[in-house]
């Protein structure tokens, strides 16, 4: 049997399917966050290892939580970082509910003198929490386990932000499957960050007398 030759292979791209155009989105479909309460950090870690979720990041850290309100219920914080072991310190920016492209990280010299900054800014001492936490990868989705003293264990599940539907489509079936595997309700998930949470919480229990109120301006 001969091979074709190249003028018979071209004849062919007519009868070849065409592909659909791909319509890209003006504004992006912002990130999305979902949060769910969990018994064991750890074991959760442990059935992330099993599914061959890519490690990204971890460790014990104290926090400090500056926020600054950009609007009804949008929000950017700025995280005042000391990792327990070694004792250095970073400045993270979280800012994913006001559209921001690149997070922000810095080696600080000086923390101290970066909150007075931040006052500057806006931003204001909202929490401070102490956190054990483990960031993995399952593509397309970024899946955090976080265990924060007295406050509670947590899976956080985020959706990139995207110019186009059908890959939001995608990321949303990636979640779905991934709550099945983890015997988690997407029901009963909250559309939030835990830092979000973990600050409602507190304005919720120093509201009823629980607790003091430590309230300095966080997020509206």
């Amino acid at each position: 049997m001969e091979l074709p030759t190249l003028d018979q292979l071209q004849a062919l791209i007519p009868l070849l399917p065409k592909k659909k155009p791909v319509h890209k989105l003006k504004w992006k479909l912002p990130e999305q966050r979902f949060c769910a309460p969990i018994e064991d950090a750890e074991k959760r870690v442990f059935e992330l290892e099993k599914l061959k979720a890519k490690f990204v990041s971890g460790g014990e850290f104290m926090d400090v939580v500056h926020a600054k309100p950009y609007g009804e219920g949008v929000f950017a914080y700025f995280i005042v970082r000391t990792e327990k072991k070694t004792e250095d310190e970073h400045i993270l920016f979280d800012g994913y509910m006001i559209q921001e492209e690149e997070p922000l990280g810095l080696n600080l010299s000086s923390s101290f003198s970066f909150m007075e900054d931040l006052e500057g800014l806006g931003y204001k001492q909202s929490l401070q929490r102490a956190v054990t936490e483990w960031r993995f990868l399952m593509l397309p989705v970024k899946v955090a386990v976080f265990d924060v003293e007295q406050f509670g264990a947590f899976m956080e599940f985020a959706l990139p932000a995207t110019n186009f539907e059908n890959d939001r489509k995608r990321q949303e079936k990636k979640l779905d499957d991934l709550f099945k595997k983890f015997g988690l309700k997407k029901e009963d998930a909250l559309p939030t960050d835990v830092i979000t949470l973990q600050w409602l919480s507190q304005q919720q229990e120093a509201a009823q007398g629980q607790g003091p109120d430590l309230d300095q301006g966080g997020p509206g």
